[in-house]
């Protein structure tokens, strides 16, 4: 006893390490592959383990022998997971499918073109190095009709068949009309007896809409008729009227939402015709009824059968003649020699001597078979009655497990025996059409995944494409730039109009007009109208744009730095919002504003007559105003509007102070020198505090006397 226990102990370790070592050593070496098309390196169908595979790695190619009706399977994996490309090619070096993921996966199903052929495969790692790489090959055998090859698409390359069933295999859909194969249509060649009815019937799969067609030897086509709907089955019937060859077409219809492998059923049936057969009967011959062949006759009736109507000159009492019952008087025959008629729809009767009188009457009703009916007292084959059905109904969206974009409909059939017809159909009414259908629908960068453009993972062109302008458009991306980018264009122009009221610079409404809101950031920044052309310029106009926040700033009583910040991203959008909405500065109040500075300048001159500064004509010496033209101040100095001090007409800032002397006139809104007047419009340039009446230059946003705004906000 121990020892059989020792034998089986060591059986089952000797088994278990045969398991291990055939899954332990199944897995090869993958050989490196080739750098291009030419030089791709043969892979037979396994497993193989390789690496490691490098950042931004060259694409490598293999080569892979196919039968046709095989359908080739290949899988990758990396570890550590990360996303790449593969892509498989036919012999011409055409793309045929890709697949871009974490762990890609291709299929194909070849079809008859040739009884061999070669396809390529090149894997692209644009992503991070991995440690290692998994490859596997496997290749599936679809092959059609119980053969070892796929029945061709042509009919020089038809598949030969007779009567019987036969599994067949067409290429369907991966995802949402993903080619995964380019096996669309199989053709059969077939030989027909004359006056026998054949039925030719093609059951898809559940989704699959299939065409079947029928060719005479001439190729032209006799019959045709395609799926009323995913999974409907498609039947045709022919009678040849002599012995020939057809050709039968079983076409996949490309129904978008079909399943991946098309396996469909071809069935042809024959139907032998019935055959009459005569019997012996009391010395005459007379009709034993309609049989598929003589043996059946014979079982039927336990006599011998024959197929003449004289039962070949066998039964003796007549010769071969059509009068097989000498009548005494015909009246009281109830019919003629070897008359026949419909008893009903499926049985017949035959007219004959059945008794011992020595009359003709009508026999017992004889049953013409299965799939055969009574038609002027014959028995003619019925061919099975197609189902009659009514319009589709619309039921709901997404009913009876259908998608979401998808209707749910219904119709009724006739006979009862027909089967419920119900299908999915896409219909506008119930979502949005998909975005796309393959992966040439979307921009460089993105794959098609459910319908829907998904961005590669790690591709700048997907990012890229966003920005152009139709990538806006896919999906919720274009809702989503809409309102970030109408709130930012509030947010900015909202500032500016807070910085032209802020710096009492007009027609602060320019900054919600584009275009027009750069002027208004170049007047509130005291420059030149015509700076405008410098932003029309590359480069120079990030400069020009600098230099402008850089002043803003020092007319908020900022930090001119922070016009540099502008050009940094993020924090540049901020800049805007500080400077116009952050609290203003304190400041020692601004003395009243005199016409001179210092009491000696206020000495009227004496002297001779002296010409006003404004119009030119002589004036007495200690005139305060111009006789002539009105204007105050005509004789004395120019001088600063902020600490009073003599200033020269020619200069951009006060020397003692540093206060900018090109300003904004608050009248017109026009650039001049910061006098007593205007240099266009000739107004004062004083502005008047609307809560206590103090005149004072336009030099800030608050009163130098009441310290209120100088604007009177409603």
């Amino acid at each position: 006893m121990l020892t059989k226990i020792k034998i089986y102990l060591a059986c089952a370790i000797i088994l278990m390490v045969g398991l291990w070592g055939n899954s332990t050593f199944a897995q090869q070496a993958l050989p490196a592959g080739g750098s291009s098309f030419e030089t791709a390196v043969l892979l037979s169908p396994g497993q193989y383990q390789g690496g490691p595979f490098q950042e931004w790695q060259s694409p490598i190619y293999y080569s892979i022998q196919v039968k046709a009706g095989q359908e080739i399977n290949i899988k990758t994996q990396c570890f550590p997971e990360r996303g790449y490309t593969i892509i498989l090619y036919n012999e011409a070096q055409e793309e045929l499918i890709s697949d871009y993921d974490i762990s890609p996966e291709v299929n194909w199903l070849a079809n008859a073109n040739k009884s061999s052929q070669k396809y390529y495969l090149k894997i692209v790692n644009d992503a991070s190095a991995a440690e290692s790489f998994s490859l596997e090959v496997s290749l599936k055998n679809y092959y059609d009709a119980n053969s070892d090859t796929d029945a061709g698409d042509t009919f020089d390359k038809a598949l030969t068949i007779t009567p019987g069933t036969y599994n067949g295999y067409l290429t369907g859909y991966s995802g949402i009309m993903n080619d995964v194969g380019d096996d669309w249509q199989d053709i059969y060649k077939i030989e027909l007896k004359k006056g026998i009815p054949y039925e030719f019937k093609a059951i898809p799969p559940s989704k699959t809409l299939l065409t079947l067609s029928l060719y005479n030897s001439n190729r032209q086509l006799l019959k045709e008729e395609d799926s009323a709907n995913g999974g409907a089955i498609v039947s045709l019937s022919l009678t040849p009227s002599a012995d020939t060859n057809i050709f039968v077409s079983v076409a996949n219809s490309k129904n978008p939402y079909q399943d991946a492998l098309a396996n469909y059923q071809l069935e042809v049936k024959s139907f032998v015709p019935l055959i009459e057969f005569y019997v012996c009967k009391n010395d005459y011959c007379e009709l034993a009824g309609e049989f598929a062949s003589k043996a059946d006759c014979q079982k039927a009736t336990a006599k011998t059968c024959y197929s003449s109507e004289n039962c070949d000159d066998q039964c003796g009492a007549f010769p071969t003649s059509t009068t097989i019952v000498p009548p005494t008087t015909s009246s009281q025959n109830e019919c003629t020699v070897n008359q026949t008629k419909c008893f009903d729809n499926f049985n017949y009767q035959k007219c004959g001597n059945y008794d011992d009188d020595a009359y003709l009457e009508w026999s017992s009703p004889v049953y013409c078979g299965e799939g055969n009916k009574c038609e002027k007292g014959k028995c003619v084959s019925v061919p099975p009655k197609a189902c009659q059905c009514s319009a589709w109904v619309n039921e709901e969206c997404a009913g009876n497990d259908c998608q979401e974009n998808e209707m749910h409909q219904i119709r009724t059939c006739e006979p009862e025996n027909c089967d419920k017809e119900e299908q999915c159909v896409a219909d506008e009414t119930c979502k949005v059409i998909p975005a796309c259908i393959k992966n040439s629908d979307c921009s460089k960068g993105f794959l098609c995944q459910r319908g829907e453009c998904i961005e590669k993972e790690g591709s700048w062109g997907g990012w890229l494409s966003l920005i152009a302008p139709g990538g806006l458009f896919i999906g919720w991306y274009f809702w989503l730039y809409l309102i970030l980018g109408l709130a930012l264009y509030i947010y900015l122009a909202l500032s500016l109009q807070v910085l032209a009221e802020k710096t009492n610079t007009p027609n602060k409404w320019l900054a919600w007009i584009p275009i027009a809101n750069v002027f208004l950031m170049i007047q509130i920044a005291q420059k030149p109208l015509w700076w405008f052309l410098l932003f029309l310029i590359p480069i120079v106009n990030i400069v020009i744009g600098i230099i402008i926040w850089m002043k803003i700033a020092e007319r908020r009583e900022k930090p001119s730095w922070l016009g540099v910040l502008t050009i940094v991203p993020v924090v540049g959008i901020a800049i805007p919002g500080y400077l116009a909405f952050s609290g203003e500065k304190k400041s020692e109040p601004i003395p009243p504003y005199t016409s001179t500075g210092t009491e000696e300048a206020n000495k009227p001159t004496v002297g001779y007559k002296h010409p006003c500064q404004y119009c030119g004509k002589f004036i007495p010496p200690n005139s305060t105003v111009c006789p002539f033209c009105g204007k105050s101040n005509p004789l004395g100095p120019y001088r600063c509007p902020k600490c009073h001090e003599p200033i020269e007409k020619d200069w951009q800032a006060c020397s003692h102070c540093g206060q900018n002397l090109r300003i904004v006139c608050p009248k017109c809104g026009k650039i001049t020198f910061f006098g007593d007047y205007c240099e266009d419009c000739g107004n004062r340039l004083l502005v008047t505090c609307p809560h206590c009446g103090q005149e004072q230059p336009p030099l800030g946003g608050k009163c130098i006397k009441c310290d209120k705004p100088l604007e009177n906000k409603k």
